[in-house]
């Protein structure tokens, strides 16, 4: 069996020189230490094991969704024995079934669905609105000196009040309809895009400037071609930031002031102590505020591409 090990099968003496010459590649065995490993041919114009980056990528994937799903899992085995053991009564803590059946009663019964609908329309609405401006007021503080010594300073106390602080006030001007809603998101979203975006602007390389300069660009071209790629990383986490700011605003001001949207059914569900349907719309929460952040994690990594090949 050893000597047989990195030889070839031999062709058919009978078939000629014709026949070796249109013989299919054959199959051998190549020795790897103490292993013999089973090695296939490559066919013509074909790399060679064309599946293992795929196989790597499986193999490396799967030991980080066990490291991920390890303290969900944990937490999950947790509750789920706390509940059984009646550590706690069930009206405090449900059982994850009792939970995950409340959840099928709100999806087919619609109440969830219009309620989400509600929250997830405002966030469009008010992340909309807050990139615009955010990243206007960002380009601004950070290309003109004379526009950040102006605007910089009361803008920076601005963005030392929580947006949350400003609820009770702002309820008293607007009410508690979706004008409020959109304020606190707007001024959430603004905040961190215009921070992140000033900050991006003023680390470009001075060499792109005086390249840019010397080129005699006008001043569109230079933020097009020049300013706004060379700050896109930092746009691009301001964006993924704004839009995090927005999505915990919302339910907070819809904790507070709402009778619609996810956070409105959370209280609502407190305060007739279904503590059931309170778990899910948490659960719901943070599944989108994860979703929200890993899109958005994927399509930054997608448009940043380019940066590793400079």
């Amino acid at each position: 069996m050893s000597s047989a090990l990195g030889r070839k099968v031999a062709p058919d003496a009978t078939g000629g020189a014709g026949a070796q010459a249109h013989e299919a590649p054959a199959m051998h065995l190549v020795a790897s230490g103490s292993e013999a490993a089973l090695q296939l041919p490559a066919a013509a114009g074909q790399a060679p094991f064309v599946w293992e980056p795929m196989l790597a990528r499986l193999r490396h994937g799967a030991p980080l969704a066990a490291q991920y799903a390890l303290f969900p899992l944990s937490v999950l085995l947790v509750w789920w024995y706390a509940s059984g053991t009646e550590l706690l009564p069930s009206n405090i803590l449900p059982s994850p079934g009792a939970v995950f059946a409340s959840f099928l009663d709100l999806l087919h019964g619609g109440d969830i669905s219009e309620h989400l609908f509600i929250s997830l329309w405002r966030v469009a609405q008010g992340a909309a609105l807050g990139l615009v401006l955010g990243l206007a007021l960002g380009v601004a503080l950070g290309a003109s000196p004379a526009f950040e010594s102006w605007i910089g300073p009361s803008f920076r106390i601005l963005v030392q009040i929580p947006s949350i602080a400003l609820i009770p006030l702002l309820m008293m001007v607007l009410g508690i309809d979706d004008s409020l809603k959109l304020f606190i998101m707007t001024k959430a979203c603004v905040v961190p895009l215009a921070l992140v975006t000033a900050d991006g602007i003023r680390n470009i390389p001075p060499t792109y400037l005086e390249v840019a300069r010397v080129m005699k660009l006008s001043r569109w071209t230079l933020y097009r071609r020049v300013v706004l790629p060379g700050a896109m990383p930092a746009i691009a986490t301001g964006v993924r930031q704004g839009v995090a700011h927005v999505w915990v605003a919302l339910v907070a001001v819809e904790v507070m002031a709402s009778a619609e949207g996810i956070g409105y059914l959370m209280t609502w569900s407190r305060q007739i102590f279904q503590l059931d349907v309170v778990l899910v719309c948490v659960a719901l929460i943070g599944l989108i505020g994860f979703s929200l952040d890993y899109g958005l994690r994927r399509a930054e990594s997608r448009l940043l591409r380019w940066r590793g090949r400079e």
